[in-house]
């Protein structure tokens, strides 16, 4: 019972907003056609017509998310991906080329007529079944209802049971307005919602570009590993065998200076294996995979110059690859803050909501950072390539803030 009364109420508050939707969608339609068609001749009609599908659009994402008052969520959107360099009328061509343009155009006229109908009906059902609940707190006013047209309600006894006619009225009322929801919803969904195939199209250029932002990111990572062997560790181990060599040359005719290259190749040895150490931490801790993104965090801000605050709310691990992705956006954004920001703290968020994991990184440096900068678009590429999303907000002179969300399902 409560899912029927609150699937009611859904009904009631969607068309109520759809009274003062299709009354601004009839006017927007009327006063779009009769501008654009009276100065089609001109170059004024043109960029009005522009205008007015800019303002289409605007109404139909908003009809969509008042279908989210029925449907649960708003209706998915997809327009055809334009230049924004591109001039007025190239933007006016790509437009009208658009089919979703067309049918945006379509259901703003659509509601200004079947939705004014439809909500218009609900107000009025709904408005005589509380009408006559209340019908005895009405006579008592100094000029009471008499009559509403088919019946008299001339004493108190007549006005109660109107009260009880209008309880009983209640499910047929509720019924005949979700039948009037879904002839409506029939009208709006197919005009509102993009073909299949264009969703499907949509996610292959997704994916197209997501997994080409992973190779991409996936050879620079390789190429940064390859310059770090080659300019530290390799050249470690060179000198290492540079200094073995002359110690044992050395050996018989110097004791004292092979004991010196001796001395120096252990300083060596351990420089080297200090920086492949610091390498295959930077691929991957072995502290992640063993106990998990908090602890690798609170491992790298340890080690941090910068006041490091780590605020994690984590109930269960994420798949390693959503956490190998987060560990390498903290640790690049403390790198990044470390070297550029000019900041002294530094906080990180790492919380699981809804089957994603939320990583923000925030300092109060001097800010400025540019979301195009190869660092930053190499992390976008690595969040994108697991389904994700990466913001990045630095204004200047008032810090630089990272959020991160990756999809973190449960397996």
């Amino acid at each position: 019972m409560t899912a029927v009364l609150e699937r009611w109420g859904r009904d009631a508050v969607f068309h109520v907003a759809g009274l003062g939707t299709s009354i601004a969608g009839f006017t927007l339609w009327v006063t779009g056609v009769s501008v654009t068609l009276s100065l089609a001749i001109t170059v004024v009609g043109l960029l009005s017509a522009l205008a007015f599908f800019w303002a289409f659009r605007w109404f139909a994402r908003m009809e969509r998310h008042r279908a989210a008052i029925v449907l649960g969520a708003p209706i998915p959107e997809r327009y055809r991906r334009g230049d924004p360099d591109a001039s007025w009328f190239a933007r006016l061509r790509a437009a009208a080329a658009d089919p979703a343009t067309w049918k945006d155009f379509a259901w703003t006229g659509i509601c200004g007529v079947l939705g004014f109908a439809c909500s218009v009906a609900v107000v009025c059902l709904w408005g005589s079944v509380l009408y006559l609940i209340s019908l005895p707190i009405w006579y008592w006013a100094p000029n009471p209802p008499q009559s509403i047209g088919i019946m008299d309600f001339d004493t108190l006894g007549k006005a109660f049971a109107a009260t009880g006619a209008g309880v009983l009225l209640i499910p047929v009322c509720g019924l005949l307005v979700r039948g009037i929801t879904r002839l409506e919803l029939a009208a709006m969904v197919p005009l509102l919602r993009p073909p299949r195939g264009e969703e499907l199209a949509e996610r292959v250029d997704v994916l197209t570009s997501t997994r080409a932002g992973a190779v991409d990111a996936q050879a620079a990572e390789l190429q940064r590993i390859e310059r770090d062997l080659h300019d530290g560790a390799q050249a470690r181990l060179v000198a290492l065998a540079m200094s073995l060599g002359m110690a044992e040359e050395k050996l018989d005719s110097d004791p004292a200076q092979a004991r010196e290259l001796l001395a120096e190749a252990r300083g060596e040895a351990r420089t080297a294996l200090t920086e492949l150490r610091d390498l295959a931490r930077g691929i991957h801790p072995p502290i992640l995979a063993d106990r998990g993104l908090e602890a690798a965090i609170l491992s790298i801000a340890a080690r941090s110059p910068l006041a490091v605050t780590v605020e994690a709310d984590l109930p269960r691990r994420p798949p390693a690859a959503v956490e190998g992705a987060a560990y390498f956006v903290v640790a690049e954004a403390l790198a990044n803050a470390t070297k550029h920001s000019g900041a002294r703290a530094l906080l990180v968020r790492l919380a699981l909501r809804d089957d994603a994991l939320v990583v923000e990184v925030a300092d109060d440096g001097r800010g400025g950072a540019d979301p195009q900068g190869s660092g930053l678009v190499g992390l976008r590429r690595r969040v994108e390539a697991l389904d994700g999303t990466l913001s990045v907000v630095s204004p200047a002179g008032g810090g630089t803030t990272l959020h991160a969300e990756l999809p973190a399902r449960a397996t």
